[in-house]
């Protein structure tokens, strides 16, 4: 390799015999595997020329033995971005189609194990993921019906790496392009064949737990997972004929969650914990089933909780992430806001877990390992989308009730959300959506020290003096003059702004500080009976 002059090799597999094409294009498919720029050709129309040339090649089928050579050089040449749009036309995805046997001249052949259906499929990708263009193009659309068919023909002896690309096209053209997931999901059914994929890997494995997984099993269901969540991301406005494929698709996660796999646990999870926030509401139900037998051992209220519990272990495992929050919180607590929402036996057992009986009185809600202190840290995050989320997850466990809020969380930790809801005066929404029935009694801890627990902290704290304690009342007036004034000028300089709780019980600002006086009463925060449920 270190004699190979990068200067000719291009220009040699333009211009160069077959026989010399034969021995450059080895050569170029070593040197530029793990290149993802080709700056050397932006000149002399360099680019164009090479890849018309493999297109040559490509439709030869007297030389057919290089057509996996010119499909593995046009993957790599479709990584750059530059100048694609240009160098794709119909005819070219359509040789590409045909060499992944998704065209109607391929129609009813056996699935190909070839290098050329894997290189074509591997090349569509980069093509959808660096073009705009392809991803529009009617003539990859068309292709939709092959595919979905080869899809629902599966059979065990298909190579791995066909299904796996098969699923990245599909995944990344319904993620690309939104208008074909209507075609998938309704003239073609593909998602009902997608969930039979995954539910025939959950009964084999379920019925035969001593079999071992293979990493490339786990890999598949995956790529399903993904493409599901693409068909379903707007799927809560579903007909009453749709609810039973969407409870069947929950059972089935329910078995992924509740199985033990040796390899791949972290990302099957995650993939499935992004599919249950996008299940229509009136569908969860089969996540928790009946008990059965003395094997399980998360059992509430005579139901299996294992589903439930895998998820809160992921959500304990995701708060210990120091980086991209957004990307690893926001799906697990979506999922877990909407599980609790939709099924009343879901959210006790979730408040269980996260909100137990107090009996840590002297910490401070936010303070500690527990679940709930690590969600409450998350209650004053700067990132509004998270705060926002781990709020409305806590609020539903605590029935949206405000006092049983702060109890559990502080009203300082809270404030945020209450402001948000126009909750601040103190008063709780309405609680027809939730039982009546008591799901918590006040502990002895609890009760010991309920009148020394400042709701704004959250926590125990112990009596202060009483900084007027000897002051005259001219003193005490001159103090609360400085003060007045103080947050006048800073209020005038723009660094604070007073507000009142507004009718709405929203914050609302007011014009001076000595207008907070006059309602002093009314706006300050009334301590409520929390316990009942």
């Amino acid at each position: 390799m270190e004699n190979v002059n990068m200067d000719e090799l291009i220009p040699k597999l333009i211009t160069g015999t077959y026989e010399e094409f034969c021995k450059n294009i080895v050569v170029f498919l070593k040197v530029y595997d793990k290149r993802t720029r080709f700056e050397e050709l932006d000149s002399t129309c360099l680019r164009e020329k090479l890849w018309n040339r493999l297109f040559y090649y490509l439709t030869d089928y007297v030389h057919i033995d290089q057509h996996h050579h010119c499909l593995a050089a046009l993957r790599i040449l479709s990584r750059d971005k530059t100048n694609l749009d240009d160098l794709i036309t119909d005819d070219a995805i359509k040789i590409i189609l045909q060499n992944a046997g998704l065209t109607k001249i391929c129609e009813g052949e056996q699935i190909s194990c070839t290098i050329v259906t894997i290189e074509s499929l591997k090349l569509l990708c980069n093509l959808l993921f660096n073009s705009v263009k392809v991803q529009r193009l009617k003539v990859l659309i068309s292709s939709l019906p092959y595919l979905i068919d080869r899809i629902k023909s599966y059979t065990d002896d298909v190579p791995h790496d066909v299904k796996l690309f098969d699923m990245r096209v599909l995944f990344l053209l319904t993620a690309l392009n939104t208008s074909t997931r209507d075609i998938v999901k309704t003239d073609l059914c593909g998602d009902v064949y997608l969930i039979k994929i995954i539910e025939e890997f959950a009964a084999h494995n379920q019925n035969n737990e001593t079999r071992v997984i293979k990493a490339e099993e786990i890999t598949i269901v995956c790529e399903v997972l993904k493409v599901l969540f693409n068909l379903y991301i707007h799927s809560d406005n579903i007909g009453v004929e749709d609810q039973e494929k969407y409870k069947n698709l929950v059972l089935i996660l329910y078995k992924l969650l509740t199985f033990k796999y040796s390899v791949q646990q972290d990302d099957l999870e995650s993939h499935v914990v992004n599919l249950l926030t996008v299940i229509p509401y009136s569908c969860y139900a089969p996540i928790v089933q009946a008990a059965k037998g003395n094997d399980c051992k998360d059992v509430y209220q005579n139901m299996d909780m294992s589903a439930i519990c895998v998820l809160l272990r992921f959500l304990d495992k995701k708060l210990e992430c120091k980086t991209h929050l957004i990307e690893n919180f926001s799906p697990i607590i979506t999922a877990l806001v909407r599980l609790v929402k939709s099924e009343r036996i879901i959210r006790k057992y979730v408040r269980l877990q996260i909100l137990p009986p107090l009996k840590d009185v002297m910490h401070r809600p936010e303070e500690g390992t527990t679940l709930r202190a690590k969600l409450c840290k998350l209650l004053t995050s700067p990132i509004t989308e998270l705060r926002d989320l781990v709020a409305e997850l806590l609020f539903v466990l605590c029935k949206e009730n405000v006092a049983r809020m702060v109890k559990y969380t502080g009203y300082g930790n809270a404030a945020g959300m209450f402001a948000a809801k126009g909750l601040l005066g103190g008063r709780g929404q309405a609680e027809t959506a939730y039982s009546s029935e008591s799901e918590d009694s006040e502990t002895e801890e609890y009760q010991k020290y309920k009148e020394q627990i400042n709701p704004v902290i959250g926590c125990f704290e112990e009596p202060k003096p009483n900084p007027f304690e000897g002051m005259t009342e001219e003193q005490k007036e001159y103090e609360a003059l400085k003060l007045v004034n103080l947050v006048d000028k800073l209020t005038r300089e723009g660094v604070v702004r007073p507000c009142r709780i507004g009718a709405d019980g929203k914050p609302e600002p007011v014009e001076h500080v000595l207008e907070l006086q006059n309602e002093l009463p009314r706006q300050q925060y009334v301590r409520k009976d929390s316990d009942s449920e």
